[in-house]
């Protein structure tokens, strides 16, 4: 009952859960990078927008390879674009034709069930949304998230040590030691978490690239960097890979079957690598047992969708440093691939 209540909370309070674990997680990934910097005499607020800038500005770096590809779209895009729609006339005729056979049918039952149903009821009103109302709510939403997020982690750079301090201070004893090797390895296996997914990232923007070059793609190098930079982005990184893929796309090529077929590849290619190389790579970094990596992922997408799917590696993994620094066997002993590590673990 009690996990059911948490999983209830964790899914309604999603809106305030999802933007300050994402801007958590951010703190503890730049935070090596910015105690770096304040060693070199740079005050504590300077470093901390100077790596978010930094963040930021390899978004910006990536979005400018593009933009020769992004300028040739928007010139030629009404043309290829006329084109296709010239492409789909006789499929269209056959959806409308199709239509037209189903709102027959549907008469002619409408009619027959006149007879069985006495008093004509009110007709139910369903409103729809059309995708230009539904895209523009995703990207204020997803904006407003971004933003949030960046400020909460800038606070949690600049404040988040002496919130931590105060916290080990409340602490005596084995306590208090066990806090600060609990932040210490938080912040170790963070960094380990970010290497790792660096060099899954460029060998999926790698593969991608070589794809494109088969598929004579234009500027296919360019891809590896924007994969690689863009994947570490939760709420739209992915989704602006894939935007971009379609705009080249039907920019480069002429039928709707090749300009479909390269971004949806690159999503199959991605949730492959997302449900299944990353669980297994992460699971091996950390001697874990892949299927609890796997059911990590699964379980974080299906609360809290794609981001919350991303979310599920670095999540498991904080949760391993709990379990291994606070000697909580019963959950190591679920955790890790072999029982041995669990107790190895506990004892150290």
């Amino acid at each position: 009952m009690a996990l059911i209540m948490v999983v209830a909370t964790l899914y309604l309070a999603k809106g305030f859960l999802l933007p300050v674990t994402v801007a958590c997680l951010l703190a503890l990934l730049l935070s090596p990078a910015v105690r770096s910097l304040i060693s070199l005499r740079i005050p504590k607020v300077l470093a901390s927008l100077v790596m978010l800038i930094i963040s930021f500005g390899a978004l910006i770096g990536a979005l400018w390879l593009m933009m020769p590809a992004i300028g040739e779209w928007v010139t030629t895009a009404p043309q290829k674009i006329e084109k296709i729609m010239h492409l789909e006339q006789d499929l269209s005729a056959s959806v409308k034709q199709l239509k037209e056979s189903v709102e027959n049918t549907s008469e002619k039952m409408t009619d027959a069930m006149q007879d069985i149903v006495p008093e004509q009821q009110q007709p139910i009103v369903v409103e729809q949304r059309t995708w230009p109302t539904e895209l523009m709510t995703l990207l204020q939403n997803t904006v407003g998230n971004s933003i949030l997020v960046l400020i909460l982690t800038l606070f949690l750079l600049t404040s988040g040590d002496t919130l931590v301090v105060k916290l080990i201070r409340l602490k005596k004893g084995r306590q208090r030691k066990q806090m600060i090797r609990l932040f210490q390895r938080l912040r170790t296996e963070t960094g380990h978490y970010l290497g790792a997914v660096m060099l899954i990232n460029l060998s999926l923007g790698l593969i991608t690239s070589l794809i494109l070059w088969l598929l004579d793609f234009p500027l296919p190098w360019v891809w590896v960097v924007l994969v690689t930079v863009l994947r570490l982005i939760p709420y739209f990184g992915m989704s602006l890979v894939i935007l971009l893929l379609v705009l080249v796309s039907a920019t480069h090529f002429d039928t709707l079957l090749l300009i479909a077929a390269v971004p949806v590849g690159f999503v199959l290619l991605s949730s492959l690598y997302g449900f299944i190389i990353d669980p297994l790579v992460h699971g091996f970094r950390l001697q874990m047992n892949p299927i609890i990596v796997f059911l990590a992922v699964i379980f974080w997408g299906w609360l809290w969708g794609p981001v919350g799917a991303i979310l599920g590696v670095p999540l498991l993994t904080v949760l391993a440093v709990f379990a291994q620094t606070l000697g909580w066997q019963t959950i190591m002993q679920i955790l890790t691939s072999e029982p041995r590590l669990a107790v190895k673990a506990s004892k150290s």
